[in-house]
């Protein structure tokens, strides 16, 4: 729900009429939603929105032809759909090499590759602009470290976003200004210098994962529970029979069962320092991203361009992809050096965030200060 579809409905205006797929939806949404339990606090019934989290898994694809597939890319460019955005109005840190306390060049700093991942809750397949982003993750590359990090922002995260007059959730300004205004947002926040971004639709999920042969991840014994409470609905949106998950540990999960894992957000004891709520969702987002990079590098060069056939009609970027081109060799050269140095974390940081009751508004407040010293030093410093 957008923010003001929200605020109309919360000040008693006008409402807008779902349409018949929209209903249908939350008819197997309100089915097979869990009932009340003591294990749920009161700020966990806020609402879930299933799959929407899931999509930004299918970016990750995108990102791995960069990688591991560099030698028929150039086919694919005509595919993507490109939407430049105004750099002048994206709030971009100029001064950011500067403020850095670690001994890298510019030249490598230059050739550091920092995408923002956006996934919008949209319902309607047709205007990826119809929602919140969902999901944000940055995915940078390092060249001159070999690494690859997956940065996961909580959806929640408290902000001051142009146009509002209070602050509110970091992920209405997608809802609000589409891209670049999400750029703007969460460079202003945190001091970065973001420019490129991938933005996706929810599609194909289930069949993307289950192309890869479904993913390896490790799962406790309660996130099996948690995977089981949910998967009924799942395999009714793909049609697919209904396969439990049986055991726990490291497993291979299918598509729906990894849909399951990464929306729900119970698993675990709801404690400050727990993976309890979005916290815990969020790394789970990170490890089956992680375990599906390494599934699509390890596959021949038809399965993945029949798997980026796949994204590449729900992906909108201003990912200028030849530009990356003159990297490629060293991608390549070094594949399997960057697999093994695949590493995640969300920030802002749990120890010095907490999340409060704001404007009838669930925030996830931080220390600004602390989180920028965050930001780069794990992106540029480590």
């Amino acid at each position: 729900m957008g923010l003001e579809e929200f605020d109309n409905k919360a000040n008693g205006k006008g409402r807008r009429y779902k349409t018949a797929k929209e209903k249908k939806t939350e008819k197997i949404i309100n089915k097979y939603s869990p009932k009340d339990s003591s294990k749920r606090s009161e700020k966990k019934k806020k609402k879930n929105i299933p799959l929407r989290i899931f999509i930004i898994i299918l970016i990750v694809c995108l990102i791995g032809t960069i990688i591991c597939a560099g030698i028929f890319i150039g086919n694919k460019i005509g595919k993507i759909n490109f939407k430049s955005l105004n750099e002048d109005n994206l709030a971009i840190n100029d001064n950011l090499y500067n403020e850095l306390s670690n001994d890298l060049t510019r030249k490598e700093y230059d050739n550091i590759i920092n995408i923002l991942l956006l996934g919008s809750d949209s319902k309607d397949m047709n205007n990826v602009y119809a929602g919140t982003s969902d999901a944000q993750m940055i995915i940078s590359i390092n060249p001159k470290y070999k690494s690859i990090k997956l940065i996961s922002i909580p959806r929640d995260t408290a902000a001051n976003i142009e146009g509002m007059n209070r602050r509110y959730k970091i992920n209405q300004a997608f809802y609000l200004g589409k891209e670049e205004l999400a750029i703007k947002t969460i460079n202003q926040t945190f001091g970065l210098g973001l420019k490129e971004y991938v933005t996706i639709n929810i599609s194909a999920m289930y069949d993307i994962i289950n192309e890869l042969g479904g993913v390896d991840v490790t799962i406790t014994k309660d996130e099996m529970n948690s995977i089981n409470e949910y998967i009924d609905m799942f395999y009714e949106f793909s049609g697919r029979p209904v396969k439990k998950v049986t055991k726990y540990g490291k497993i291979t999960l299918t598509g729906e069962q990894a849909a399951a894992h990464v929306k729900e957000r119970i698993a675990g004891p709801n404690t400050k320092s727990s993976e309890h709520g979005d916290y815990g969702r969020t790394r789970r987002q990170r490890d089956v991203f992680s375990a599906m990079l390494n599934k699509i590098a390890r596959k021949d060069i038809g399965e993945i361009s029949r798997i980026i056939d796949m994204i590449l009609e729900q992906v909108t970027t201003n990912v200028n992809v030849t530009k990356y081109m003159t990297m490629l060799p060293e991608f390549i050269t070094n594949k399997d050096a960057y697999l093994k140095n695949v590493t995640s974390i969300m920030l802002p940081g749990l120890d010095y965030s907490k999340e409060i009751l704001e404007n009838g508004a669930y925030l996830y407040v931080t220390n600004e200060t602390k989180a920028k010293a965050d930001f780069r030093k794990y992106m540029y410093e480590m």
